[in-house]
């Protein structure tokens, strides 16, 4: 069943349709992507348009692109998705529809007050994601120019987004969130995001050439390898590319599975979001036979290796 529903004033201008936004997420919107790597992209939809739509209409659009070839829409998946080529570019594309217009109107970062640089405090693993993502604008400021600002900048998932969502819709927002945490997490300044997506490309490249990257096959995929980077990261904001991937390799080849890597301890829903079913050996047993535990850091936190092994 849906959560709860959000509490909005109406628009301003109920005449005018709120139009859809298109997020990345994944290695594309990490920057590090190979040229031969899917673009994830999420649409975040407005109450008028549902699931329905999605694979319906909007497939047919596609279709009628001559642009758009191997169109394979798989809505019966655990987190549904169209995947398709346009120009060449493989693109998976998923859906999540927001709870009240007048939310997107609201988080749109053109559109809001908010500006990059402005001071919001520390960043305690313990706190809410609201203190990382939502405020992910704050912390990136320092040696970005116009143009690399506006690549690391998007609309900002904070918690409020998941008011109002079904189950499926909070699984299709999670990879953006994941990734605006991991960005904001590593992007308080441009040498330090750079240092960060060049380890994360060494680790990922050493993956594929030990044949250990594929989430589908057992083993660890993107997301996973994202989060094992930031974790050692995080512990050495200011260290080089190549004394992280020192300390990766270091780190891990000694780590005490199936002990999980954490990157926050968010457990408790925020504000305005009913209970979801969260990561929890101790309540699930399904949960405490996982091999390798890697935990998304945001609100609901599961599991994102939990098919290794």
């Amino acid at each position: 069943p849906p959560l709860s529903p959000p509490h909005y004033p109406p628009p301003a201008d109920t005449t005018t349709p709120t139009p859809p936004a298109l997020l990345s997420f994944g290695s594309y919107r990490l920057g590090v992507h190979t040229p031969d790597a899917d673009v994830d992209c999420l649409v975040l939809a407005p109450p008028h348009v549902t699931r329905d739509n999605f694979f319906s209409s909007w497939v047919d659009i596609l279709k009628a692109d001559g642009r758009v070839s191997e169109l394979h829409p798989v809505a019966s998946a655990y987190t549904p998705v169209i995947k398709f080529q346009m120009d060449g570019v493989k693109i998976d594309l998923i859906f999540a529809r927001v709870g009240n217009s007048q939310w997107l109107r609201d988080h749109s970062f053109k559109k809001s007050g908010r500006r990059a640089g402005d001071d919001v405090g520390g960043d305690d693993d313990r706190g809410s994601v609201n203190d990382v993502v939502g405020d992910s604008t704050a912390t990136i400021n320092k040696g970005y120019d116009g143009e690399e600002l506006q690549e690391i900048m998007d609309m900002e998932l904070d918690d409020t987004v998941l008011v109002g969502l079904d189950e499926t819709s909070v699984r299709s927002v999670n990879g953006v969130r994941v990734a605006q945490f991991l960005i904001s997490t590593a992007g308080t300044s441009a040498e330090r995001l750079q240092n960060f997506r060049l380890t994360l490309r060494a680790v990922k490249e050493w993956a594929r050439v030990h044949g250990l990257y594929s989430n589908v096959l057992g083993f660890l995929g993107g997301v996973n390898w994202a989060i094992l980077v930031c974790w050692v990261f995080k512990r050495n904001l200011n260290a080089p590319a190549s004394k992280l991937l020192h300390l990766f390799f270091r780190t891990f080849a000694n780590w005490k599975w199936p002990s999980p890597v954490r990157l926050s301890n968010q457990q408790r829903p925020p504000d305005g979001v009913n209970h979801l079913s969260t990561w929890n050996p101790r309540e699930n047993f399904r949960d405490a036979k996982h091999l390798m535990p890697i935990i998304t850091p945001c609100y609901p936190s599961m599991n994102s290796s939990y098919n290794v092994g």
